[in-house]
């Protein structure tokens, strides 16, 4: 197959939130650029979910030869990043927070890595806005100097090609956003029906 890429390939971070979301985004991006994974994500709550999760993404990303970065699941300081919006509902001004926090150390990764370019697989998922989530990432890349590739990967069927690719690789998929707000509201949702 080729790619239209001659020489070496341009290399791109992608920040990973969870091993299904990755696999279509994966297959999108390999293609034409040298991925590095990375999976920064202290919002998912609790610390086994986040480890089982990690696991997850970081066997996926060795079966497909892709170079997994590791960052600290830094709990705290994601608490202090969306202090204050607690109490907001999904979508809102907690979750732009979060986004904002995670993408910023992707692209402070992407730099480290070399990488003149990043982006993030938060915008295949039906329950993000990926108008929120790439404002988040421009952000990050211009206060990091890195390029931010602003996409929607939940276009052309992009979720649920993920959902399908993940069932095929046998992976843990998750049944709430990660953070400990969402598991709270996923409870109180179950309990009303």
């Amino acid at each position: 197959m080729t790619t239209g890429v001659k020489g070496p390939r341009p290399k791109l971070l992608l920040h990973v939130c969870c091993g299904p979301c990755s696999t279509e985004v994966i297959e999108r991006l390999a293609p034409d650029r040298e991925l590095v994974l990375h999976f920064f994500n202290p919002n998912i709550w609790p610390r086994e979910e986040h480890d089982r999760r990690m696991a997850e993404a970081e066997r996926y990303a060795a079966a497909h030869g892709h170079r997994f970065v590791r960052g600290d699941w830094d709990h705290a300081g994601w608490q202090a990043a969306v202090a204050g919006s607690e109490h907001e509902p999904e979508g809102g001004k907690r979750c732009a927070a979060c986004f904002a926090y995670r993408l910023d150390a992707a692209a402070r990764s992407a730099r480290e890595e070399g990488a003149g370019l990043f982006t993030t697989t938060l915008s295949i998922s039906p329950h993000k806005s990926a108008a929120l989530v790439n404002a988040a990432g421009e952000e990050a890349g211009r206060r990091n100097g890195v390029a931010f590739l602003a996409a929607d990967f939940k276009k052309k069927d992009g979720f649920h090609k993920s959902c399908l690719r993940a069932e095929e690789a046998g992976m843990y998929r998750q049944d709430y956003c990660g953070c400990e707000f969402s598991m709270r509201r996923k409870r109180v949702d179950k309990l009303k029906s």
